[in-house]
């Protein structure tokens, strides 16, 4: 009984809900006609692309996923004391892994209206400046500013990308460009939200 006691945690938190993903994964998969072999392969494989294929989305996505563990992973582990600070960053770290998981599977261009998505990332960002503007002056406003600003202007060229006298081709440039620096600038402010909070002292 004692040996298995220390299996429990990684048995019920880990190895059970990575099997059942794995195997609904699959299963969905099938059910839909999908070669399973296509869905454990990765995407550069299967079409037998180059590596550099896909590898700024992969950044951006890998950038995503760093600005939600920074976030999380102090909110939620005890290590922040000021409750204020904890909302801060478990909001940004939900914010984050929404626009991460969107990037990775393109919810706003495939599955999911992209108004809807806007409008809901909209509310998000002003939600934080409303409630946390106190706090996001004393991380790094100029990084929060500017990562809002090089997302929105990457939302901008791609809703006006068909009415631009310039090939799509070109279009993507500006979009992904500006969206890349986006995601790094907020990737900068988080950490530094998150080192200012780690650094607080309790009253």
């Amino acid at each position: 009984m004692n040996l298995i006691r220390p299996l429990v945690p990684i048995i019920s938190l880990a190895i059970l809900p990575a099997v059942i993903l794995y195997i609904v994964v699959l299963y969905l998969s099938s059910a839909a006609g999908i070669d399973p072999i296509l869905v454990l392969r990765d995407p550069i494989q299967a079409c037998d692309y180059p590596t550099a294929v896909g590898m700024i989305s992969n950044l951006g996505v890998l950038m995503w996923c760093s600005a939600t563990v920074v976030n999380l992973f102090p909110s939620i582990s005890g290590l922040v004391i000021h409750k204020k600070w904890r909302q801060l960053l478990y909001l940004g770290g939900f914010f984050s892994g929404v626009l991460c998981i969107d990037d990775l599977f393109l919810l706003h261009d495939r599955h999911v209206g992209e108004y809807f998505i806007y409008c809901t990332y909209s509310f998000l960002a002003l939600l934080l400046i409303l409630r946390f503007y106190k706090l996001i002056l004393r991380s790094d406003p100029i990084a929060f500013l500017l990562s809002i600003f090089f997302l929105g202007l990457s939302v901008v060229v791609d809703s006006l990308h068909g009415h631009l006298l310039i090939s799509y081709q070109t279009t993507q440039l500006y979009e992904e460009g500006f969206k890349f620096v986006g995601i790094a600038c907020w990737l900068f402010f988080w950490w530094k939200a998150s080192f200012r909070a780690l650094k607080q002292i309790p009253e």
